[in-house]
């Protein structure tokens, strides 16, 4: 699922950290996280953390079942918020942030929308494939487009370079010919490792995701050789619900949502992003971790969600960049 990225903190002091309830779920603990004040979160009072007030709510419906988060969420959930200082006061008087102490990459990721068919057309005829049998689950990339799985197609689309980027950021909004959209969801995989072809196409000059889409496009006979190096393949399902699910299970906001290692950070959980954008301009906002990704792995590692459509792709497709965040918990 993404595209975003990074800065340096020392530690104050180190402590472990249980993120979960004992026995209830696996247990994140990290002696290196650092509890911090808040005057260490640069630009929070700048903020209008107020926009980040849906993604909150969001995160609540799933986290108001633990012992951790109970308090907090019922008291989110009954407060009126006028304006984004009262949402920030709140935060913090209930709320204390925590720091590996360390900078990491950032990237972005968005939701494409694209053209396409539930049926095959002359124009759609690249199928996307909803899960296989169990005998033919783990085939892979290059077996797959030889024709060897048995699994069914649920949509038809025009280019193979666009569903191999759907693959990749795991979600799509697909635009019918009766003028309907419906979502295409991630529906599983085949498990084979993810492999990213950004550094090999980047030896051939070419960057970004807009220019790699047209590349592939633009060279059939190559294009097949550059995308089967990447084994993995994703299957999906259709939804009418045209928003992005994260792994969490709640609908994703445009730019207030982030995808995480869940083996540090707790899926969630607000966090306090410090980055830079695709050009350049200071990333400083709460965003929630909402979502996971296949080539989101470390302790400060993350993928900013856009949003979807051409401007989310613009933004999304070119972003690289270092940074650091600040996990925020309830205080008990």
């Amino acid at each position: 699922m993404k595209l975003v990225y990074f800065a340096v903190f020392a530690l104050s002091f180190c402590l472990t950290v249980c993120f979960f309830e004992k026995g209830s779920e696996k247990e994140i603990v990290d002696k290196e996280l650092a509890l911090v004040g808040f005057e260490r979160l640069n630009g929070f009072s700048k903020d209008n953390v107020l926009e980040a007030l849906p993604a909150l709510k969001k995160s609540c419906t799933v986290l108001k079942k633990k012992r951790r988060w109970k308090k907090f969420c019922f008291a989110l959930k009954n407060k009126k918020f006028e304006t984004s200082a009262d949402l920030a006061d709140f935060i913090k008087e209930r709320m204390k942030p925590y720091s590996f102490g360390q900078t990491g990459l950032f990237t972005g990721y968005y939701k494409p929308e694209l053209d396409g068919a539930l049926s095959k057309t002359e124009k759609f005829k690249v199928p996307v494939y909803g899960m296989p049998s169990e005998s033919k689950k783990n085939l892979t990339r290059k077996e797959i487009d030889e024709g060897a799985s048995d699994a069914e197609p649920i949509a038809w689309i025009e280019h193979k370079a666009d569903l191999f980027i759907v693959q990749v950021q795991g979600s799509a909004v697909l635009n019918l010919p009766d003028g309907k959209k419906i979502s295409l969801n991630y529906a599983g995989n085949n498990g084979h490792p993810f492999f990213g072809i950004g550094k090999v196409m980047a030896k051939k000059g070419i960057h970004d995701m807009q220019k790699i889409r047209r590349w592939l496009i633009d060279h059939p006979e190559k294009a097949d050789a550059f995308m089967h190096l990447n084994k993995r393949y994703i299957y999906f399902k259709t939804d009418r619900e045209t928003d992005a699910i994260g792994t969490l299970g709640v609908a994703l906001t445009a730019q207030r949502s982030m995808a995480v290692d869940p083996a540090f950070v707790p899926l969630g959980a607000p966090v306090w992003l410090e980055t830079v954008d695709s050009d350049g301009r200071p990333l400083r906002r709460l965003v929630v971790a909402q979502d996971t990704g296949s080539a989101i792995k470390g302790r400060v590692r993350g993928d900013f969600y856009w949003g979807s459509g051409q401007k989310a792709l613009e933004k999304a497709g070119r972003m690289k960049s270092k940074g650091t965040y600040f996990i925020l918990l309830p205080d008990e």
